[in-house]
């Protein structure tokens, strides 16, 4: 069994190949330096000799970022899908996995998010058209594969975040951004880090590798999932406010969260039922919120990012303390510093 994984590089997919691998699968890593998806041509030729493909590629971030580009969120990400898709068909691989989003639900729609809602309404807000752009990929792909014997099954991870995220400032999701500040905050002597909103609007926080297993378990299956979607969450609505709490105990001491009342925040509600992939699967959330956050913690302390944050501050908010010699990742974590951007 042969599993073609694009966006292998990025946060979700560096995980999956793992847990793919751990299976005993044989996996090939697909990323930009392999070819852009967007050309169909470079597609076609990249995802040759598949059995299964995982589809990950992406061009997303928070919502900040989401919100400063709402016509490439929708445009680009809809165009990968599609390159994807037309593929998947030609070689007739066996299974398409795709990943959704939770933006592809509508703002009005009753919580827990269950995945028959997904035909209630549309995609909202700042990150609409990435939810889009997810929704009408899944779909495409559900009709187009079908009429071509490729099984396709699509996964909608809720807010994830984990060792490997991406940090960056401007796309860093909630997580990521709050650690990032929190920490920097720490090493600088600052007593507090920023919080966007006043702490009240809810996600669903699922730890990465929850998820990645989640996915290579439908990889592996013998079963025909013939377009189903499945939501890979916690189950858990968690307010901002206490992420926050928690990744401030975690990056303390004395270290407190402040909350900007007046940045954008998307959705003030979001919780996922995960009844479905549960029974369907076997899928579960395995990791506690404090364990994941503490493990996220020593991650990146032990990569050295901490560091390279400072040096990356304004000049008049820079540490002036001498910069450590790089310290060797711990027994267990699989990523390196250099692999995580």
């Amino acid at each position: 069994m042969k599993v073609f994984v694009t966006g292998a590089r990025g946060f979700l997919g560096r995980h999956v190949v793992e847990s793919l691998r751990s299976r005993g699968v044989a996996v090939r890593e697909l990323g930009r330096p392999e070819g852009d998806l967007r050309d169909p041509a470079i597609a076609s030729h990249l995802l040759a000799g598949a059995d299964t493909i995982v589809h990950l590629a992406a061009d997303v971030g928070g919502v900040g970022y989401l919100k400063s580009c709402p016509g490439r969120a929708f445009h680009d990400n809809f165009r990968l899908g599609l390159n994807v898709i037309r593929a998947a068909c030609e070689h007739r691989v066996k299974r398409l996995i795709l990943a959704g989003s939770p933006c592809s639900y509508s703002g009005e729609v009753p919580l827990p998010l269950r995945e028959e809602f997904l035909d209630d309404g549309v995609p909202s807000g700042d990150t609409g058209t990435y939810g889009y752009a997810k929704m009408a990929t899944s779909l495409a792909a559900k009709d187009w594969c079908g009429m071509h014997g490729v099984d396709t099954v699509t996964v909608i991870p809720s807010n994830l975040y984990g060792p490997g995220d991406r940090f960056e400032q401007d796309r860093g999701h909630v997580v990521a951004a709050l650690l990032r500040k929190a920490l920097v905050a720490r090493a600088s002597g600052g007593p507090s880090f920023d919080v966007w909103g006043d702490g009240s609007a809810t996600r669903d926080f699922i730890y990465v590798t929850d998820v990645a297993e989640g996915i290579a378990s439908l990889a592996v299956s013998d079963g025909r999932f013939g377009g189903e979607i499945f939501n890979l969450g916690s189950g858990r609505e968690t307010p901002i406010a206490e992420i926050a709490e928690v990744i401030a105990r975690e990056c303390g001491p004395n270290l407190r969260p402040e909350f900007l009342a007046d940045k954008p925040v998307g959705y003030t509600r979001r919780v996922m039922s995960i009844e479905k992939a549960s029974a369907a699967i076997g899928y579960r959330a395995a990791t506690g919120l404090e364990e994941g956050i503490r493990t996220t913690v020593r991650w990146l302390s032990h990569n050295g990012f901490v560091d390279a944050w400072l040096a990356e501050a304004p000049a008049g908010r820079k540490s002036r303390r001498p910069r450590p010699s790089k310290v060797a990742a711990p027994v267990g974590d699989r990523f390196s510093r250099s692999r995580a951007a």
